[in-house]
């Protein structure tokens, strides 16, 4: 493997890029980032002082889905496959890429046309390549379907 090392590079137009203890870039594009070490330690500056590993921040897969159509359809996503009606107010999202492990947190969240007072989403992680979501009205304790069912995922893909 080759190996590059600089003290300072200077942009030919533009604010000059230096190497020092601190990489100073206006603008950089790039394809790939991966951890100089090990994959998976990618960290960011967050707030203050602290830093965040940026693999463990990201989301790993969200969804807008249409909650009361009887073939549910996803109006946008990522990392969801296919969407499952599994009964009135029920439904299944399947992943295209696998989560390591079921421990991952999945939120769910979505409205209805209708008064939104006395409704309630909630959401699951039943296995590795999918999870589910719940709508229902609070106040008679039953499912009911939601105009649009939206998730999201944080979690560690295989």
């Amino acid at each position: 493997m080759s190996r590059v090392v600089v003290n300072e590079i200077e942009a030919k137009v533009g604010n000059d890029i230096t190497f020092n203890d601190t990489v100073k870039i206006s603008t950089a594009q790039i394809d790939t980032v991966r951890g100089k070490t090990t994959a998976g330690s990618v960290t960011v500056q967050g707030e203050g002082t602290a830093t965040t590993n940026l693999q463990q921040g990201l989301a790993k897969s969200w969804v807008n889905s249409d909650g009361d159509a009887s073939t549910p359809a996803a109006r946008d996503s990522l990392n969801v496959s296919s969407v499952t009606d599994s009964a009135t107010g029920k439904g299944i999202f399947a992943v295209s890429n696998n989560f390591n492990n079921d421990d991952f947190v999945p939120t769910a969240g979505g409205s209805s046309e209708l008064v939104a007072l006395n409704r309630n989403t909630t959401s699951w992680a039943n296995s590795t390549s999918q999870y589910g979501f719940v709508t229902y009205k609070t106040d008679v304790d039953s499912t009911f379907d939601f105009d649009q069912v939206l998730c999201i995922a944080h979690g560690d893909l295989a």
